[in-house]
C-alpha cells in the first residue's frame, strides 16, 4: 500500500510538471511561431530529405525502416527540456520506465494542441517513410524545426491462464496481452531557403526506448487507438 502511495504521488507530482510546461510553452510558442509563420506568408521555403534504417554489417546495406511517424514541430527550448525530463526520469525505476512512453506522448500531443490554439496548427508536418525508409517535407518555412520520429515493434502476449476459481474472483482486473516497443529519435533542423537539409535516423542514433503495455480486460477487445489530431497525421 505504501509503494502504491508512493507512485501516486509521483504521479501526481509528473502531472503538475507537466501541466508547468504547457503553461510555458503557451508562454513562449507565440515568440517561436512568429517568424515560421512570416516565412511562410513570404514565401521562403526549404526542404528536409531523410531516410530511417538499420546499419547493416561492414559489407552489407542498410535495411530500411518502413512506416517510421516522422513529425516536424517549431522548436521550442521548452518542449525539448521536457522531453530530455522524461528521458532521465525514466531510468529511475521500472515504473518510471514503463510511465516514460506515455508521457511523452502526452507531452507531444499538449504542444501540438498549444500550436493550434495559438493558431499555427499549419506549422505541424507530419509524414512517415516509405519502404525505402525514406521521408520528405517540402515547402518547410525558412527557420528552426525539431524533427521528432518514432518506430512502433508490437510484441504480443498470451495473457496469463487462471483457474476457473481465480478467474472469476480476478474478472474485473486488467491483464497484459502484449507491448509495442517504441524507439524515439529527435534532431533539430534549420531550413534555409532553396536547399534542402539532410536527416538520417537509425540504430545506432536511436533517443530514446519506451513500452507501451496493451492492458485490458480479458473481456474488452484491443484498445481503441485515440483520433489523430488535425495536421499531425502521417501524409
Amino acid at each position: 500500500m505504501r509503494g502504491f502511495s508512493a507512485r501516486l504521488a509521483a504521479s501526481g507530482v509528473a502531472l503538475l510538471l507537466l501541466g508547468v510546461a504547457s503553461v510555458a510553452l503557451a508562454a513562449d510558442v507565440g515568440a517561436l511561431v512568429a517568424p515560421l509563420l512570416a516565412a511562410r506568408e513570404r514565401g521562403l521555403f526549404g526542404g528536409i530529405e531523410g531516410r530511417a534504417y538499420a546499419e547493416g554489417r561492414p559489407g552489407e546495406e542498410p535495411i530500411p525502416y518502413a512506416s517510421v511517424s516522422v513529425l516536424l514541430l517549431p522548436r521550442s527550448a521548452t518542449f525539448e527540456a521536457e522531453l530530455e525530463a522524461i528521458k532521465t526520469h525514466s531510468r529511475d525505476s521500472a515504473d518510471a520506465y514503463i510511465e516514460a512512453e506515455p508521457k511523452l506522448s502526452a507531452a507531444r500531443r499538449a504542444f501540438e494542441r498549444t500550436l493550434i490554439e495559438a493558431g499555427a496548427g499549419q506549422l505541424i508536418l507530419g509524414g512517415s517513410s516509405d519502404p525505402a525508409g525514406v521521408f520528405r517535407f517540402q515547402r518547410v518555412p525558412e527557420g528552426a524545426w525539431i524533427l521528432l520520429a518514432w518506430r512502433e515493434t508490437p510484441h504480443a502476449k498470451r495473457p496469463v491462464t487462471l483457474k476457473r476459481a481465480d478467474a472469476e474472483h480476478y474478472k474485473g482486473r486488467a491483464q497484459i496481452f502484449g507491448q509495442t516497443i517504441v524507439t524515439y529519435w529527435w534532431k533539430p533542423v534549420v531550413v534555409k531557403v532553396g536547399e534542402e537539409a539532410t536527416v538520417r535516423i537509425h540504430d545506432r542514433n536511436e533517443w530514446m526506448t519506451g513500452v507501451r503495455e496493451d492492458r485490458r480486460v480479458p473481456t474488452q477487445g484491443p484498445p481503441v487507438a485515440p483520433p489523430l489530431q488535425q495536421g499531425a497525421a502521417p501524409r
